[in-house]
């Protein structure tokens, strides 16, 4: 549903955004969040285990219920995992239980289903909480635009991020990523956009960005401009393969001296190295978020009608590689 705001803009109906926040944890809220996240992963591969001998001794599918009863029953005598909040808990078992909702019906449609893995530590994607006011709470802070982060059984954690349109939080995922913690927040909100009276058509490329022809509505012709592709990841080969080549010499070097090529031990110095190339890909892959949100936000805020064609870029690049000998060949198609 569209409404109209004070000021005439369009307004959405009610609407789940996520806002993402950079954490600035201290060196004890980080060491408890790197365990939480253990604890997490634990949790995830005990609940997928049961769910597997369910099945394989028993013939018999485990709900999400059922877990959460076999949870409770599970933290009475572990307290690794009564170390956690319950609630906390069952957020782990809900992804898990989508997993398999989502592999049974890619089956049901024929599709690859791709089986829920067990999972290490360290490719752990995040552990959420559910309720704000409650087990998470977001704080203003005296003296600073910034706020702060209350994690029930964590503590406060200084963040900076800013939502773009204020709205009511509901749920809190807490995730690593190169290196740096994040928090999303899901804001139920009424977002409102400021936008223009023409029409844009524009379409994507390779070699450019998107070429636009946008029509005013006092002008009878189009004005037809292109924006540039910008080559993030390009400009940042150099760094990548250098640090690449470094990462390969210590690992050829580690594989020699522990005598074989799974399971050895990671020094310190190549662990910094992983670090490393996390962030750089992490920070190619901002800027290029980046870019593509000032480029959006730039043609909603000069249009108010937007057309592009409806592309399917697997299958216009599937004849790419054999063109020399079949050109035009989609997806293993001869043509005619």
């Amino acid at each position: 549903m569209m409404i109209a705001s004070p000021a005439g803009l369009p307004v959405l109906g009610p609407v789940e955004r996520k806002v993402t926040y950079r954490l600035y944890p201290s060196k004890t809220v980080r060491d408890e969040l790197l365990r939480t996240r253990w604890v997490h992963c634990f949790l995830w591969n005990l609940a997928l285990e049961e769910r597997r001998r369910a099945w394989k001794e028993e013939k018999r599918r485990i709900g999400f219920v059922e877990q959460c009863r076999w949870l409770t029953e599970l933290r009475s005598r572990s307290a690794l995992l009564s170390s956690i909040n319950a609630q906390f808990a069952q957020v782990t078992l809900k992804r898990l239980d989508l997993a398999f909702q989502a592999f049974f019906r890619r089956v049901r449609q024929g599709e690859n289903p791709g089986f829920s893995r067990f999972k290490q530590a360290g490719r752990f994607s995040d552990f959420g909480f559910k309720q704000h006011e409650g087990d998470w709470r977001l704080i203003a802070r005296e003296r600073s635009a910034h706020l702060k982060l209350r994690l029930s059984g964590i503590g406060e954690i200084p963040i900076r991020g800013k939502a773009r349109t204020p709205g009511e939080p509901r749920t809190c995922e807490i995730f690593l990523s190169g290196g740096r913690w994040h928090a999303s927040v899901t804001m139920r909100c009424r977002p409102a956009r400021e936008h223009g009276c023409g029409a844009e058509a524009f379409d994507l490329g390779t070699e450019r960005f998107l070429t636009s022809a946008r029509l005013e509505p006092e002008k009878s012709e189009p004005d037809v401009f292109e924006v540039a592709n910008p080559r993030n990841l390009r400009k940042a080969l150099k760094k990548l393969r250098k640090l690449g080549r470094t990462i390969s010499r210590k690992m050829e070097a580690a594989i020699r001296k522990h005598g074989k090529r799974k399971g050895f031990r990671i020094s310190k110095r190549l662990r910094k190295q992983y670090e490393l190339l996390a962030r750089m890909h992490a920070k190619v892959a901002n800027v290029r978020k980046d870019f593509l949100h000032k480029q959006s936000a730039a043609m909603v805020r000069r249009s108010g009608l937007l057309i592009t064609e409806e592309l399917e870029p697997k299958r216009m690049t599937a004849s790419a590689r054999a063109a020399g000998k079949s050109p035009g060949n989609v997806c293993g198609k001869k043509p005619g």
